[in-house]
């Protein structure tokens, strides 16, 4: 088969790297695939998705979007895309990518699947969703939560759902910490945020918070990796005489799940998801976690949920459950074992890869 993955841009981020492995997985399946990103390429810096298509072989187009008003230039460009070699099947990921596959694809009656991956809580979208949406021939939802969210609030057809979850290799991508400058204590208790800085993420409730909790735990350390608006909140609070070398702001990294592998708990205090990437990784290193209950994370946790979320907004009972974990050597073990044992029988790679190749020979053999 012919298939193109349409993405909103490639910097490194969850959908980015699902639809970059669904790629690979697919070229060494014998597949034609050819990854179509929106925005414009990657900066050196963000390139590490991209140099993995380069290394496998599999043709990619930056369409150059930056802004809304181009819009217009951006559809013309994936139109002629299209027309110049016909795929047999698109697959769309992320809101802005699904909106425009929706506008281009239709005319050439080519089947398109939609990626629904977070609850988006903007009213403005709902109803553009919902349009896009009629136009799929599937939308694939990453999470019970999620399908249950598309059909209760952008009213999808319900007939029209598919649930993938997220997949994960349970071996550790990166052995090693790469060169930084930030130099920990030999003692040094490490409790992780990994993440856009982003009012989604619950940062601001961390950064509010991380003066009273390093306080209670006097041999832990909050490390931050991760980029976007609240950047500069990072930075002035880890140079805050109380927290002076007690919170350390990485910035991206490419080197995360061995910072996990090192660390004591993940913290994620999120307002929103579909089902978090990061949780994922933490768990595949045998990391215990704390997060809220939000969509994807009682079917990432399974029967150790409660003992790792609180509900949403319930912020106090947030860092209690931190300081609880982070004084329970023992109980962190046994959840994560739990954890790591959960990902490699729920969540292997290959199988949920398996499940997109399959549903596009379906869609291909009503076609065909």
């Amino acid at each position: 088969m012919r298939i193109d993955l349409v993405i909103t841009e490639l910097d490194t981020g969850g959908a980015e790297r699902c639809c970059v492995e669904l790629a690979g997985f697919l070229k060494a399946r014998g597949h034609e695939v050819r990854v179509i990103a929106l925005g414009p390429i990657p900066t050196v810096e963000q390139a590490a998705l991209l140099r993995l298509l380069e290394s496998a072989g599999i043709e990619s187009h930056f369409l150059g979007g930056r802004h809304g008003w181009m819009l217009p230039i951006i559809a013309w460009k994936l139109r002629a895309l299209l027309k110049a070699n016909r795929p047999d099947v698109v697959q769309s990921f992320l809101w802005h990518a699904n909106i425009l596959a929706a506008l281009v694809v239709h005319a050439f009656k080519i089947p398109l699947v939609g990626g629904e991956r977070v609850a988006e809580p903007r009213r403005w979208r709902h109803a553009i969703g919902r349009w896009a949406a009629n136009r799929m021939a599937i939308v694939v939802c990453v999470s019970q939560g999620v399908a249950d969210w598309c059909v209760k609030t952008e009213r999808i057809d319900a007939r029209k759902i598919r649930i993938i979850p997220n997949g994960i290799s349970s071996e550790t991508k990166n052995a090693l910490i790469e060169d930084c400058e930030l130099s920990l204590p030999p003692s040094a208790k490490i409790l992780l945020f990994v993440g856009r800085l982003e009012h989604q993420k619950g940062i601001d409730v961390l950064l509010d918070n991380a003066a009273a909790l390093l306080k209670r735990l006097a041999e832990h350390h909050l490390v931050i990796i991760g980029d976007g608006a609240f950047r500069s909140q990072v930075h002035a609070i880890s140079e805050r005489r109380e927290l002076v070398g007690r919170v350390h702001y990485l910035g991206r990294r490419n080197d995360v799940r061995a910072w996990m592998a090192c660390s004591e708990l993940l913290l994620l205090p999120t307002r929103y998801e579909g089902m978090p990437n990061v949780i994922l990784e933490a768990m595949a290193e045998g990391l215990a976690i704390v997060t809220t209950q939000v969509e994807g994370v009682r079917e990432l946790l399974g029967e150790r949920f409660n003992e790792q979320s609180v509900p949403l907004g319930a912020w106090g009972d947030f860092f209690e459950r931190v300081v609880l974990l982070a004084n329970d050597r023992q109980h962190r073990f046994e959840l994560g074992i739990a954890n790591r044992n959960r990902v490699q029988d729920q969540f292997n790679l290959e199988r949920q890869l398996e499940k997109y190749e399959t549903l596009y020979e379906t869609l291909n053999d009503r076609t065909g």
